[in-house]
């Protein structure tokens, strides 16, 4: 019991120091349009940037063990299931090291309906050097990067970018 409530409290702190120390742990880059990628899914699926040409993305980096990025992600289930058909694509990109035991079961358990991708160190990299969870692209249907939030995003503050982007 001890052990766990220690695991359990070590885990908070760890992402609460990352969550307050975003700045120093996230590169400066100054991106103005979206890296392209090719990221596989949980079952392999094989997914790129360009697949979603035409559609503003929302682009979540996050892990399972996060707590401010597991509490957004229904905001995120509402966002696709509202703007989805509008042109909206919510994507997902796990850096979870041990993806293969925690993704499958945290994706049905979310009801997650959109793709959760594996980060890859190339990814990573070529959004700025994501370090700091979770950070949100908004990424317009030009490829241009309209907003980067750094931790966790307000629902309304997403939303009221999303309406105003896609013209909603």
């Amino acid at each position: 019991m001890k052990k766990n409530a220690v695991k359990f409290l070590s885990s908070i702190l760890f992402c609460w120091c990352i969550f307050f120390s975003i700045n120093a742990c996230t590169s400066s880059a100054d991106l103005t349009v979206a890296p392209e990628f090719t990221l596989l899914d949980v079952t392999q699926k094989t997914y790129s940037l360009s697949d979603f040409k035409g559609k503003m993305i929302v682009l979540n980096f996050f892990a399972t063990y996060c707590p401010p990025c597991r509490a957004e992600i229904p905001d995120f289930v509402k966002l696709q299931q509202k703007y989805g058909d509008k042109g909206l694509q919510v994507l997902a990109i796990s850096a979870d090291s041990n993806w293969n035991e925690v993704l499958p079961s945290f994706i049905k358990r979310m009801n997650i309906n959109f793709p959760v991708l594996l980060a890859t160190s190339k990814v990573i990299r070529d959004y700025g050097d994501v370090y700091g969870l979770p950070v949100t692209f908004v990424i317009g249907k030009d490829r241009k990067i309209v907003s980067k939030i750094m931790g966790m995003v307000e629902p309304d503050e997403l939303e009221h970018i999303v309406q105003k982007h896609l013209g909603s």
